[in-house]
């Protein structure tokens, strides 16, 4: 889709914004300019710390540039809150939604809209743009795709025209994915500009009419057309080159390791619910051995996040085992500190379970360190550590002294899988490792967790399928609080599979028919 005469619905030129931190004067966005048009889903790609977040709230009105223009068809504006945005027709989904889970789908939109509630032209909004979604349930009730939807509804009631998706498909299924590329091209084709900030290159292909590219700071391409000559659409290396500044190693074929002694043994575990509540998760097991990846695969919101925090020693079981060399983990009888010297966790939460952010990253080590092995306080050995750890996976910080808020997701996720690696644990249980990540920290996540398959067992839980499938040698998907089945990697079709298994679609009728009832 060519845009040489056609004048863009929004456009910036030379927004800058500056932040001051302990190390000085931090350049986020250097005079960028960028242009959205009407009818175009247009792809902001970028690594992290490149950007994107700083731009999109400049555009969002979340932020006010230091520097630079903004106008909506012509017309230049200046924005100077969220709602100043919104009421020029500018919404944004965020990764972490804004919903209130005791009120309904229609109560939400009534508090964003105003007014009052009326679940029949909620009904009728969501039938009109192709959102299947039942207003009247709580919002507590729905699952992650539809609580989405629920959000980009909220911005249609208001007559949002520039619609801006931080990394939404983080949160689907594969068969969601496709759902909702197909509502954001509907929502183009009405004329409206859609911003879709991804990291996942497949996702430019079968969306994206524009791609726009961000490094460190600066535009460095900037509406980008589809290619007509290329069968996606894209030059899929050309733009991996241009968000990390290099050309990427193609993936190392999958490493022949020898399945060692079991290391993990789940039996039975079922989670700890309130009276009148089912469990997150029930009747859970698996092993994991020795020089193996086992991945637990499912949306979000089906029992994986509680499940993980059991095991990670956060949470308390209601009943069950989980054993790590034969001793108990996360029980009554084993504890939070037992566990933790036996298994080296790395939570979804990067600030909040995992880190401290205003601690600096040496401080933040030593509280862990502490945590699970009852050690004093040592400064030197906490700088010396947390610069170990600094090196081992190539972090981008100032130093041991920098403060975990300082560092972008990516980073801090490096450095949080660096310091538990160190630990030398027999487990590692990490989370959901590349949620948000750009493609080159990807890359430096997947090769730290391949290395520590080698001596340990690895227990990976994701919502991404192909992330499971490139690094697993079996997939565990989880629907509803149980594990539904065990997918070989390797089997021919696996990909299809686990996608059918996430949906609830591939399984025993008596299993489906128990997971539907919740019983526990």
């Amino acid at each position: 889709m060519r845009h040489d005469t056609i004048p863009p619905l929004l456009s910036c030129r030379g927004l800058t914004k500056r932040f001051i931190g302990p190390e000085g004067v931090v350049l986020a966005n250097d005079s960028v300019d960028l242009d959205l048009h009407a009818g175009s889903i247009h792809a902001l790609l970028g690594e992290n710390g490149a950007g994107k977040s700083t731009l999109m709230s400049m555009l969002s009105g979340w932020h006010r540039p230091d520097a630079g223009t903004l106008a909506i068809s012509g017309a230049e504006l200046a924005l100077r809150s969220p709602a100043a945005a919104m009421r020029a027709g500018i919404g944004m989904v965020h990764q972490r939604f804004s919903l209130v889970e005791a009120l309904t789908g229609a109560e939400n939109l009534a508090l964003a809209a105003g007014g009052a509630p009326d679940p029949k032209a909620a009904s009728e909004l969501a039938e009109r743009f192709g959102l299947a979604l039942d207003p009247r349930r709580r919002v507590a009730e729905l699952s992650m795709g539809e609580r989405q939807r629920l959000e980009i509804l909220k911005l249609l009631s208001r007559d949002a025209r520039i619609l801006i998706l931080d990394e939404p498909t983080s949160v689907l299924a594969p068969a969601e994915i496709s759902g909702l590329i197909g509502t954001l091209r509907r929502l183009a084709d009405e004329g409206r500009a859609v911003v879709l900030i991804t990291h996942k290159l497949s996702e430019v292909a079968g969306a994206a009419d524009e791609v726009s590219v961000l490094r460190r700071g600066r535009m460095v391409a900037r509406n980008l057309p589809r290619e007509a000559g290329s069968p996606a659409g894209w030059d899929m290396a050309r733009l991996s080159g241009l968000m990390v500044g290099q050309e990427l190693a193609e993936d190392a074929p999958r490493p022949a390791r020898t399945r060692g002694e079991t290391v993990l043994s789940v039996r039975g575990l079922t989670a700890k619910a309130a009276p009148g509540q089912l469990p997150a998760f029930a009747d859970v097991d698996f092993e994991v051995a020795r020089g193996e990846v086992l991945a637990i695969v499912g949306v979000a919101g089906n029992g994986q996040e509680a499940l993980a925090a059991t095991l990670g020693g956060m949470e308390r079981p209601g009943r069950g085992s989980a054993q790590v060399l034969g001793r108990d983990i996360g029980t009554r009888t084993g504890g939070f500190r037992t566990g933790r010297d036996l298994v080296a966790y790395v939570p979804e939460d990067r600030h909040g379970a995992a880190t401290v952010p205003g601690l600096s990253l040496a401080e933040n080590l030593l509280l862990s360190t502490t945590a699970a092995r009852g050690a004093l306080f040592s400064s030197r050995a906490g700088r010396n550590a947390a610069e170990a750890a600094i090196q081992a996976l190539n972090v981008t910080a100032s130093g041991p002294g920098a403060l975990a808020r300082e560092l972008s997701g990516g980073n801090l996720q490096k450095f949080i899988l660096a310091r538990e690696l160190a630990k030398g644990a027999p487990l590692l249980l990490v989370e959901q490792p590349t949620q948000g990540l750009d493609v080159l920290a990807v890359s430096e996540v997947h090769e730290a967790i391949r290395r520590a398959a080698e001596s340990a067992a690895v227990l990976l839980v994701t919502g991404d399928p192909a992330e499971a499938l490139a690094l697993a040698e079996r997939v565990a998907v989880i629907y509803r609080g149980r594990i539904l089945g065990v997918v070989d990697a390797a089997e021919r079709g696996a990909f299809d599979r686990v996608g059918r298994l996430m949906a609830g679609l591939d399984t025993a009728p008596e299993m489906v028919a128990t997971v539907a009832e919740g019983a526990p």
